[in-house]
């Protein structure tokens, strides 16, 4: 009979931020059907629908789910997480922290501003290096940390300046946090790193942005396409599970092969 309990992640408790649409929420469902039990971040009142019905489609699977409303990027919210995560856990302990969230607004170096820099940075390092600080008193040995980064991290797009950056500091921390936490703690930090998917951050960047993607996407050597949330999920959710467990420090190519 075939055994694949190295992927079962039944009774472990999972943090997703941003997990109320795109690949966040595909994230969590995806852990949801595989057992864990799951915070689904949001950050604010319009995306409450959303975020329950993710919730409502976890706990559909079968597992636990709750709500959580609250910004990585303000530091006074993240208790928030971290509590919702130990009422959720039948443990006591956090399993799995995945980093979503993220802001991604598309500007060259001309348009950058201190504001657009300074909201990007706050939501997508100094929240994941915060949140992670916080739940590592209560990640039992083999917890996973993973963080979604993205291919502009190396590939190098226009009109990335900022966001590149922030995605590159991600693949950084990756790093940085596999050999402090590896031995001392028992946990892995790994990252995937997707390149254009099909979520409604994409159908609202500009036109012109998706224009000039479009040579690379056609050029994206496992289909001439743009991504699923699905075709990203079960990277994530593998990087999760006890068959990853010699696996840390890395990132994990999430994006048809565009950039490794």
């Amino acid at each position: 009979m075939p055994d694949f309990k190295g992927l079962d992640l039944t009774g472990k408790t999972a943090i997703v931020t941003g997990a109320s649409r795109g690949i966040g929420a595909a994230i969590a469902i995806q852990l949801g059907q595989r057992g864990a039990n799951v915070v689904v971040n949001y950050t604010n009142d319009k995306s409450e629908r959303k975020a329950t019905e993710v919730v409502n489609k976890i706990e559909a699977a079968g597992s636990r789910a709750t709500l959580c409303q609250a910004s990585v990027a303000n530091v006074n919210d993240i208790p928030k997480i971290v509590d919702a995560a130990l009422r959720l856990s039948q443990t006591g302990k956090i399993d799995i922290l995945i980093h979503n969230a993220a802001l991604g607004v598309d500007a060259n170096l001309e348009d950058v501003t201190q504001e657009l820099f300074q909201t990007h940075f706050d939501t997508n390092v100094k929240g994941p290096i915060f949140l992670t600080k916080a739940v590592i008193r209560h990640i039992s040995r083999g917890g996973r940390v993973v963080f979604v980064s993205s291919a502009a991290a190396r590939l190098g797009v226009a009109g990335q300046t900022v966001y590149g950056a922030t995605k590159a500091a991600n693949e950084s921390c990756a790093r940085v946090w596999a050999k402090e936490l590896g031995q001392s703690h028992g946990i892995t930090v790994n990252c995937v790193n997707p390149g254009p998917v099909a979520t409604d951050q994409w159908q609202e960047s500009d036109e012109q942005f998706r224009q000039d993607m479009q040579p690379l996407i056609e050029s994206t050597p496992a289909a001439a396409r743009i991504a699923e949330v699905d075709d990203i999920a079960p990277l994530v959710a593998f990087l999760c599970s006890e068959d990853a467990r010699w696996t840390t420090g890395s990132v994990l190519c999430a994006n048809g092969g565009l950039y490794n």
